[in-house]
């Protein structure tokens, strides 16, 4: 059995106020999950990420299932599967969330479709839009429906050297950090660690910008939570620090348990 998938996201202003519309149905025709996600203020194309996370992560809790998702941006379905490179600081880490989450699933699609074929997404994206926070309108599960603001703001990085809630130290798994493209002139404003690659495990090296640390930890963290014989198959990912003018490039690669760090 598997579970086709609808999503939608906008901005109001691009960037503005932005929704995401979800829509989850068994191939039978069953109706499995509906809801509308408040965003804060995002772009479109982040919104759309943000769509497809929040499906992947649901879907999730309906067991090993194949997942076939549909898309009315060209973009985002380019993006995923391969076709188009992912250019954007901001939209990189949500493209790597996106690719976790999918390797988790037993199979996946994804596809792109007319917006008039996406018309309930459409109308969840906008309904969080207009309320201004999160709705869900139906859940097989007997969730409850939730109508409470969630503007989250950007995630915080701990400093560096901070501990980092993960599974494993030592001989548990870490992930190989590759410095590919250095920054670019003085954007940085704190130097790199000297060496061209670290390791993170539980803790961040000493030195690192706090900004590449925000923009890293999210694709860590979601590595690092994967179950061993998922963490095994995890091919390298590349991240981009979010700092307007840096271009600084980071490969992530895992460490498996036992292996020389």
């Amino acid at each position: 059995m598997a579970l086709i998938i609808h999503v939608d996201g906008g901005a109001r202003g691009n960037p503005g106020p932005a929704g995401a519309g979800v829509v989850i149905r068994r191939d039978t025709g069953e109706r499995v999950f509906e809801a509308a996600y408040f965003l804060g203020h995002q772009t479109n194309n982040a919104a759309e990420y943000y769509a497809v996370i929040r499906a992947l992560t649901r879907a999730a809790d309906c067991g090993e299932h194949p997942v076939c998702v549909y898309s009315d941006s060209e973009l985002l379905v380019r993006q995923i599967t391969g076709e188009y490179a992912v250019k954007s600081a901001n939209l990189a880490p949500l493209h790597q969330q996106v690719q976790l989450l999918l390797l988790r699933m037993p199979g996946w699609s994804v596809r792109h479709i007319k917006r008039e074929e996406n018309r309930r997404a459409d109308e969840l994206a906008n309904l969080a839009m207009d309320r201004k926070c999160d709705v869900i309108v139906f859940d097989c599960a007997g969730s409850p429906r939730v109508e409470a603001s969630n503007c989250a703001p950007a995630p915080v990085a701990p400093p560096a050297g901070a501990a980092v809630p993960g599974p494993g130290s030592g001989n548990g798994p870490a992930v190989r950090v590759t410095v590919a493209e250095p920054p670019g002139g003085d954007a940085c404003p704190a130097d790199l660690p000297a060496a061209e690659s670290f390791t993170v495990a539980t803790v961040l090296p000493a030195g690192l910008c706090i900004h590449a640390a925000q923009s890293l930890l999210p694709t860590i963290m979601a590595m690092l939570n994967t179950k061993p014989n998922e963490f095994a198959a995890i091919p390298t990912l590349t991240v981009r620090c979010s700092r307007p003018g840096c271009g600084a490039v980071f490969q992530l690669s895992p460490i498996r348990p036992g292996s020389e760090n």
